[in-house]
């Protein structure tokens, strides 16, 4: 009865179409869509890739660094997010700005109450997952869909399979995988327990978590006792925060760990936005390339360098311009 009813409703209405979402909603959104919001950083990424022009609304300001990278993105007005934590949009300032329609990640806590207050806007929902690298292939498809530009999503689909497939041959080179320790928080001692899709990078990568503990909550950071570091003793430390790669080499907590007398400490590049996670975007695309070159240099035969310019030309084509 409801497909009925919408199909009724875009027969009265041309300038209206019905789009099925990733779980399988019948969304009626407009026919020329020029303004998405994605009311959560992940799927924010996805759209800025797909084309900054797209964006109706950040979920928090680019800084300087940035600003080449996200093109005409970078003066959209702010109005927050589902990030974690409590942390929520001004619906108020979203209902004002009207975009043509809403992306919402479908794996967030209480995503029902969410749903529920987003369509008080009037505002087409269209559901949306990301909660492994694979389904960026249909967030593209779908931002294809919605903008009418197939040719763009044909192009960042392409990267994305080449890299899947990239790392299916990666995989079956791998003997013994890398311990590691994912340092996250200005004191290295938060983390990611197994199961976090924080950690999917890793996992691609050839890499087995060094700690042995359990979530707590689907936002990760998780904290970790110095003593829990030590007796998982890691093969390799990752690193997300550059103030504490910069004192770990000192710090009397990790110096007896074989990672640091091995010299094997890495600081995850942010430039622009992190390569790993948050948020967890398409930046794992480049992330997974970067750990298999430092978890395992005598396995890549492409310079990592020339494995970035590739991924920089197809996700930021705004910066050449």
């Amino acid at each position: 009865m409801r497909t009925i009813i919408l199909l009724i409703f875009v027969v009265l209405n041309l300038e209206a179409r019905v789009i099925i979402d990733h779980y399988n909603n019948s969304v009626l959104v407009p026919e020329n869509i020029t303004k998405i919001y994605a009311a959560s950083p992940p799927i924010n990424m996805s759209l800025l890739a797909f084309n900054p022009d797209l964006v109706g609304a950040l979920n928090s300001p680019y800084n300087d660094m940035q600003k080449e990278y996200v093109g005409s993105a970078f003066d959209k007005p702010i109005v927050g997010g589902f990030m974690g934590e409590g942390r929520t949009p001004n619906l108020e300032m979203l209902a004002n700005l009207k975009p043509d329609v809403i992306l919402l990640w479908g794996r967030m806590n209480g995503v029902s109450t969410i749903l529920s207050k987003l369509k008080s806007l009037n505002i087409p929902v269209l559901m949306v997952k990301n909660d492994s690298i694979y389904d960026l292939v249909k967030q593209f498809e779908l931002l294809g869909e919605l903008s009418g530009d197939k040719k763009r999503a044909d192009e960042l689909i392409d990267y994305t399979n080449k890299t899947l497939s990239f790392l299916n041959e990666y995989e079956k080179k791998i003997t013994k995988p890398t311990r590691y320790y994912f340092a996250e928080g200005v004191d290295g001692l938060n983390s990611e327990c197994d199961g976090s899709f924080h950690l999917e990078p890793f996992n691609y990568a050839g890499g087995k978590n060094a700690l042995d503990c359990k979530m707590s909550s689907n936002y990760g950071m998780e904290k970790i006792s110095a003593e829990s570091v030590l007796l998982s003793n890691p093969d390799v430390i990752v690193v997300m925060e550059g103030e504490f790669f910069k004192n770990i080499w000192q710090n009397p907590k990790f110096k007896p760990l074989d990672a640091l007398k091995n010299k094997r400490v890495f600081l995850v590049p942010s430039k622009p936005f992190n390569y790993i996670s948050r948020p967890p975007s398409f930046m794992r695309l480049l992330g997974i390339r970067w750990l298999i070159d430092s978890f395992y240099p005598q396995l890549i035969t492409t310079p990592f360098d020339e494995q970035k310019v590739e991924f920089e030309t197809i996700f930021f084509p705004q910066k050449r311009s």
